[in-house]
């Protein structure tokens, strides 16, 4: 007697089990997505594909010692801090997930790149 569907997705069922009690199971950690709304006062970003989820920017802010040279011709060490920007809107970000796939996002940057998608002829 030939195995019918219901069996087949019992079998597949089973070896998912057994698969991820062995190995676990594969988490999306991160992903990537354009900017379609941000907020600069709450460092905020929405990305498209994530419905109204608030993604909060994960970034350090920076401690900068520079020169300057006062009306004497004296240096004198000066210090700012630097916060990075909040990602504009058309932007590609990197979205990371601390508990797994689409689940507490953060976003840790904009990427840099371009042109690095080679698409076929």
């Amino acid at each position: 007697m030939p195995l019918d569907d219901q069996d087949w997705n019992s079998v597949r069922v089973a070896v998912e089990r057994i698969a991820s009690d062995v190995c676990g199971r594969r988490v999306e950690w991160f992903t990537t997505g354009r900017v379609i709304k941000r907020d600069e006062k709450n460092r905020l970003v929405w990305i498209k594909g994530m419905g109204d989820v608030a993604i909060p920017i994960i970034a350090f802010d920076y401690d900068i010692r520079y020169y300057d040279t006062d009306e004497n011709g004296e240096t004198q060490v000066r210090k700012a801090r630097a916060s990075l920007a909040v990602p504009n809107v058309g932007q590609t970000v990197v979205v990371a997930f601390e508990l797994g796939s689409t689940r507490i996002p953060r976003c840790l940057g904009v990427m840099q790149g371009k042109n690095w998608v080679e698409t076929e002829d």
